[in-house]
Formats: structure tokens, sequence, C-alpha cells
């Protein structure tokens, strides 16, 4: 029998409103508590049956279990760090509990139930089992073993109680983030058991303080969400917060513990302005999954966003139209940088568009508990191009990672090193974007073991045009850019000046015009040297996280990329992303680009062909011609946008150290704080500071 994920470690989301007909036996415990905490116990009591129990599921573990209260599908000597499956053990019993004190079912108060589980709870209580990972016994155990020891309070013994609390003690309030809320909410449930109504303030207070925006650990100033330094963290610790937060919010609501109900205003912007972009067609983007690259993570935490969205329609209901509207993928279009995380976002209905980067700022990803383990540069310009639910959907056994999309990246034998929890930057500090909400730029100026790119992607017009300059190296080996590497669907048609062809397998394309694949095309103003791969590779989920088994399994790849060579010195690439591409689509790039592109060292620039639109990347002080012509008098990323009577300037410093920017058009515009002299417009750009909101200048004049 496959064990049921009851309590998801990663997403913890037991948090449902306080609903439930208090018909059941256990809420005739609440009498024997202080009069200030008897709704807070009902609304625990409320809140952990607010989650059916599966009864199917509940009778085949009755069936199941072995004399001494085990089963047999467990291994209780697991020493595995992550999935670490004794503390399945517990889920069982807690959904064996819920039924057993869920009125109507079957399993309402059996003795014989009852009976089971004791057996159950007494085996974990005489063996306490301890993971070699701290989180599981200060964490992750008594976060199960409370609730189970809540709904069983009434039949439990003196040495039951004795003895289930001193594992209950390993759980101490004094992290940050959402361990600190996790912590505090396992120390909360701890002494509601034991009535101490002080500590219960305590812990409350210590998970109202993580309902805030910061710079530190938790919600982003651009509702990003970090853990573990400033690391991008929205589909694993980020995802948990929003869960635990709607719990909190709703169990200590109308008790003497409550939060100040101006603090929800925080966790909608969360959702809203900072989740909400990151999933696409009921997907969760590979970039914010963090480490948990698992089989179906792409579709569980899109799942259990989606489930939190529900449950804020109630828990904020003069916004529940927002949430509802959010649940609808196709309702969110446009273009979005997370400037706290390095990562922009562009989406229409049509196709979704990720770019992952890091810097001397922000982590670019890490590994633990043996998770993870192959994604050594899942920060280094990451780029993901979805338009159906199937391009990377459990692809990770068979990529090959040092060819992750959108990576420029040095070749070898050796095995990837394995990254910590505290991850990796890189050493550069020009790495950024700029967005006026609908397009979007983005520069990683890229240096790492030896390895240095100056990259940057425009996302204009429905189109992505990613550039690369001066990428060079010296360690003696190989350097490619990865274009995409996605599941092999349907013919990859190859088109050069020597005609069109279909390739089936693998072969060196020289200067191609365009390939299409998937209906994504790929266009490539230069030409260049690239590889095409396309057929069944072997790959296992073992080779991800550890904590899977080594089944080889099989499936087949499309993978594109340029070859830079060895030691390359200034090399340089161009290609243009093109979702739902056609040949028609292509030809008509052939004949008119739409685009005019200038990629060099200290400059990289996309004009559109009809003139309205124009962005450029400045790695110095310099002019650009885009415009009538204008200049910069600091190293900086410039998008100017032509409205109907004038246009929009926006303007970032990819650093996030300059205090001010000046910027000269050669045409005269009006506006406020302009100064026109000589037919130019001089434009004194003052830039936000650290903790100020926005992350860089827009001005229409």
């Amino acid at each position: 029998m496959k064990l049921k994920n009851l309590i998801n470690l990663t997403l913890i989301l037991l948090l449902f409103s306080c609903t439930q007909p208090k018909t059941s036996k256990v809420f005739e415990q609440t009498k024997n508590y202080p009069e200030e905490l008897q709704l807070l116990h009902q609304n625990v009591l409320t809140n952990i049956l607010d989650e059916p129990a599966d009864l199917q599921y509940v009778k085949e573990l009755l069936d199941e279990m072995q004399d001494d209260g085990t089963w047999g599908d467990i291994d209780y000597t697991s020493k595995e760090r992550g999935g670490w499956t004794p503390r399945n053990h517990l889920s069982n019993l807690l959904e064996i509990s819920k039924a057993y004190q869920t009125s109507g079912t079957e399993f309402y108060q059996q003795k014989n139930i009852s009976k089971k589980m004791h057996l159950a709870l007494n085996f974990w209580l005489e063996n306490d089992l301890i993971c070699p990972n701290w989180w599981y016994p200060e964490i992750g155990v008594p976060m199960v073993l409370a609730p189970v020891m809540i709904l069983m309070e009434a039949e439990l013994s003196p040495e039951q109680i004795e003895k289930g609390v001193k594992i209950l003690n390993r759980s101490k309030i004094g992290m940050t983030g959402q361990n600190k809320v996790w912590q505090s909410g396992n120390v909360l449930l701890r002494n509601l058991l034991l009535k101490n109504v002080d500590t219960i303030r305590i812990a409350s207070e210590s998970i109202k303080e993580e309902l805030v925006v910061s710079t530190g650990e938790g919600v982003q100033p651009d509702w990003s969400y970090h853990q573990h330094g400033p690391q991008l963290q929205f589909g694993n610790y980020g995802l948990a917060y929003v869960g635990d937060m709607i719990k909190w919010i709703t169990i200590l609501r109308n008790t003497p513990f409550q939060f100040n109900e101006s603090k929800v205003e925080i966790l909608r912007n969360y959702l809203l302005e900072g989740q909400q972009w990151v999933t696409w067609k009921n997907f969760y983007d590979i970039s914010s999954c963090g480490r948990q690259l698992f089989p179906k993570a792409q579709e569980t935490k899109a799942a259990s966003l989606a489930q939190s969205m529900t449950k804020m329609e109630k828990l904020d209901p003069e916004f529940a139209s927002d949430y509802e509207k959010a649940n609808q993928w196709q309702n969110l279009s446009g273009n979005r940088h997370f400037w706290r995380s390095d990562v922009q976002i562009q989406r229409t209905p049509e196709y979704y568009f990720s770019l992952k980067m890091c810097s001397e700022r922000v982590i670019g990803a890490e590994s633990c508990n043996s998770e993870n383990i192959q994604g050594y540069y899942m920060g280094d310009g990451a780029t993901f191009l979805y338009q159906t639910q199937n391009e990377y959907l459990d692809i990770f056994p068979f990529w090959d990672w040092k060819k992750i999309p959108g990576t420029t990246v040095q070749q070898d034998n050796d095995t990837l090193p394995v990254l910590t929890a505290r991850g990796y930057r890189i050493e550069s500090d020009f790495v950024g974007g700029v967005s006026d909400g609908q397009n979007g730029i983005a520069v990683m100026d890229y240096n790492r073991d030896g390895l240095k790119a100056r990259k940057s992607w425009f996302m204009f017009n429905n189109k992505v045009i990613c550039l690369g300059a001066g990428v060079s190296a010296s360690e003696g080996l190989p350097v490619t850019t990865s274009v995409n590497q996605s599941f092999l669907n349907g013919e990859v048609v190859v088109k050069t000046a020597g005609g069109e062809k279909i390739v089936n397998e693998s072969e060196e394309v020289k200067n191609p015009q365009w390939i299409l694949h998937d209906n994504i095309g790929y266009f490539f103003p230069k030409g260049g040297s690239l590889q095409l791969q396309s057929g069944q590779v072997n790959g296992a989920w073992n080779w991800v996280a550890s904590r899977y088994p080594e089944e080889i399994l099989k499936a087949n790849i499309f993978k594109l990329y340029f070859e830079h060579g060895k030691n390359p010195k200034n090399d340089s690439y161009e290609y243009i992303l093109v979702p739902n591409a056609t040949r028609s689509v292509l030809e008509e790039m052939e004949k008119q680009l739409s685009f005019e592109i200038i990629n060099t060292i200290n400059t990289q620039e996309v004009v559109t062909s009809d003139k309205t639109m124009a962005g450029v990347v400045f790695y110095k002080a310099g002019k650009s011609a885009a415009f009538g012509g204008f200049e910069v008098d600091q190293p900086c990323l410039v998008m100017l946008k032509k409205q109907d009577n004038g246009i929009q300037i926006s303007v970032a410093d990819p650093t996030q150290k300059l205090a001010e920017i000046n910027l000269v058009l050669q045409r005269e515009y009006s506006g406020e704080n302009l100064n026109v002299t000589d037919g130019k417009t001089h434009l004194k750009i003052e830039l936000p500071k650290e903790g100020e909101g926005q992350w860089f200048y827009q001005k229409e004049i």
C-alpha cells in the first residue's frame, strides 16, 4: 500500500475556517479549559477536523496496522534527512484520530479504534524515533504529534502526556522566517494542552511578528520570499508560510490572542503581487520551487497555492473576487521584476517565461537534505518558456544539468559540486531588471568559476531577445550557452541558407536562420555554431534527490545550445524566443526582423522596428541613437516607450547602489523636473534607497 502524504513537509496546509459543526464529543473537553482559552481550543479542534479524514484510507490503515501499532511499509530505521518516512507513522495516526473524532463515521468513538490508536501512539512515545535532520525532531514531529494529542486528550494517561510533552518540548522559539512560525505554532499547541496562558500569548505574538515585510528572512518589499539568507523561496518555505498564516489568523481570530486585522493586507499582497505571478496553467514555475524539484512538485505546489487563494476568500471577504480571479491563471498578464530576488516573469494567457539570476546580493540556489543535488547552475540565468503543461513536467531526472536553459557554462566530465543550504553567489553586482508592467529588460554581468559573460534579456512584443557578449574563459574547457532543454514533442525543423529540413536525432547546426520545435521558434539573427540533440536519454530521480530509488527511466529530450569553443575570448550569441511560432511566423521574421539589435561588450540594445520601444543595457556610461538619441552618465538599464504625447522612461540601477543617474535626451520634452537647454532635455533621476519600496525610476514626459 502506498502511504498517503497526509502532511507534506513542504506544504503544511491544514488551514480552514472555523466552521466545523461542534457535534463531536471531543469538543466537550473545552469546558475543562480556562475561559480565555476556550474559544482557542474550539478553533484548534475545528481546524484539525476541517480537513476530513479519508475514510477508505483509514480503513486500510487500520487493517494493515501490525500488533505492535506499526505499519509494515514504513522504514522505522530510516536516517534520511529529507522525506523521513518514520513521520508517516504519526501522519497515519492523525488520520485515524480525525476519523475517530468525526461524528457520523463508522469509526466515531469506537473502542476497537481507540485501542489501535493507543497502540500506535505508545509505539512512538516509547521509541521516540529521531531523524538526524534537526527539522524533524524540533519541528516536523511536534507538528503532527501535537494535533494527535489534542484529539486524544480525553483518553490520554498521565504517563502518555508526560512522554508526549517531552517530545513536544524539543520545539522552541528561536529561529527566523517560516522556521520561526513552525516552532511558535508547535509551542502554542503544546501549551494549549498544558493550559499555559502566558506561554500561549508569547507563542502567538511570535507568529504575528513574522507577518511583516522586511529585508531579512520572510516577505520582501517586492513581495517575494526569502529563507536561508537572501534566497528566493516562493515554493518551499514561502508556500508553507502562506498556509500557516491563514491557519493561525483563523485559529486566533476573536480570541485574546488574535492578529491585528490590518496585517491581513500583507498576506493579501504577498499572494496577489507575489505568489500569483509564479503559477500558470495550474503549474508552479520551476525556478520558484527552490530545491524541491520532486515528482509532481509543479502540480502539487500550484494546487496548494490555489487552495490557499480559496481560503482567503473567506478570511479576507472584501477581496474575495480578487482571490477568485487569481485562481484563473488566464487573468494575469504582464511583466514583473522581483528586484529583491533577481527574478523576472513575462506572462500572457498563451505563454509564460521566467528568468532566474543571482548576484553578490542574491543567492542562486541551494541543496539541503540531499535535495537538488544537481542544482549548481539553477540561478545562473535559468530561463523557462512554457506554452503547455508538459515542456518540463518532471524533466529533472533527464536533464543535462550543465545545460540548464539560458545558462552559459563551462563543460567538463566532472560531477557537479553539491551546494549547501546557504547556496552560492556570483562575483557581480550588475544584475537586475526594469519593467513597465508589460515589457521588461534583465541583465546579468556573469562572473563565476573563471567564466565571464554579459547576458541580457529583452521581453518585448511577446518575444524574448536573448543577448550575450564578452563570453570569455581561461580554464581550458569548452563553453556553451543553452537555448533550451525540454521534452521532445514532434518534429524539429531547421532552416539554414541551404534550405529547410527535419532533424531526427543530433547534429551540428551552422548559422541557422531559425529552428522550430513544439510551437516554439528559435530565431538566430547572427546565426552561430549550435548543437541540436534530440532523442532518448536515461535518467533517475535518485540523481536529483537521494531519497528516491535508483530506477533508470527513459525519455526523449530536445536540447539546443551554442558552442563557444575552448577558452573563448569575447565571444557572443543572439537568439530570439518566439512563443506560438509557426513556419510562416518565422519566415516573416526572415523577411523583416521586427527588432534592431546591438550586442557589444559595453552596450546591448534592442529597438522595435516601428520605433515605439527601445531598451538599452549600459555596462558603462554611454550613448544610444534610439528615440532621437540619449546618453547616461552611469551604467544602468533604460527602457523607452512611445506614448500618445511623449515617451515613458524607465530606468534601473542593477547594482542598487547609485543615488542618481543623469539622462540627457537629444530632443526637447516638457514635464516637471526637466531642464531643457539647447534643444536637449536633461533629466536628473533620483533613485530610491533601500527600504523605500520601488526599485526603479519611471516617468512620462
